[in-house]
């Protein structure tokens, strides 16, 4: 029986992006909608992928940065007291939805390819954070700056450093991961 897969494109679908907008408080609220979303939907699921593969390890590493996701929403809501709960972004369901349709098989292609699911999950991990920190985060601080919010910019240069920090975390997970699965393959031969 052939190994079942889900593709990396198949789980950067579970990506939702935020939005600028002409309106900072609409691009705040964008932003908070998907960091929120990445908090309690997106790497809680790749933790729970990842332990239910058997690595324990990165679990604890995508629970963490959801949690780090999480922190990056309260910074902005500092300045934008009035966000409430933000509109959930088209983009965001859409990657609900895409996480959703995954999450219905993941469970038997986890059993049937482990390492697989994992090392897709920490693919898309690096891609996610790579996009954040190199095109999205930056052109909302270049807004902020334009505006002359220095606040709104720095929280979002913080931003910036924190996933760019993440996406070296995960680059060096999945360097570690690849190297125990040569590893084993070799003990195995």
């Amino acid at each position: 029986m052939a190994k079942a897969d889900i593709t990396e494109e198949m789980i950067f679908q579970c990506f939702a992006a935020a939005c600028q907008s002409d309106d900072m408080a609409k691009t705040a609220e964008s932003f908070v909608d998907v960091e929120e979303y990445e908090n309690r939907v997106m790497y809680p699921e790749f933790a729970r992928w990842a332990s239910s593969a058997g690595y324990p390890e990165l679990a604890t590493l995508f629970r963490k940065v959801a949690g780090e996701e999480k922190l990056h929403a309260v910074w902005l809501r500092a300045l934008y007291s009035d966000i409430g709960v933000p509109q959930r972004g088209e983009d965001t369901q859409r990657a609900i939805d895409a996480l959703e349709t995954i999450r219905a098989n993941c469970d038997e292609l986890i059993a049937m390819n482990p390492e697989g699911v994992v090392e897709k999950a920490l693919e898309v991990a690096i891609r996610v954070e790579e996009r954040e920190y190199r095109d999205i985060y930056p052109r909302f601080r270049d807004q902020a700056l334009a505006a002359n919010d220095a606040d709104t910019a720095e929280v979002y240069q913080k931003v910036i450093d924190s996933e760019r920090e993440h996406a070296l975390w995960f680059e060096a997970a999945l360097v570690n991961f690849r190297t125990q699965q040569q590893s084993q393959s070799q003990v195995s031969v």
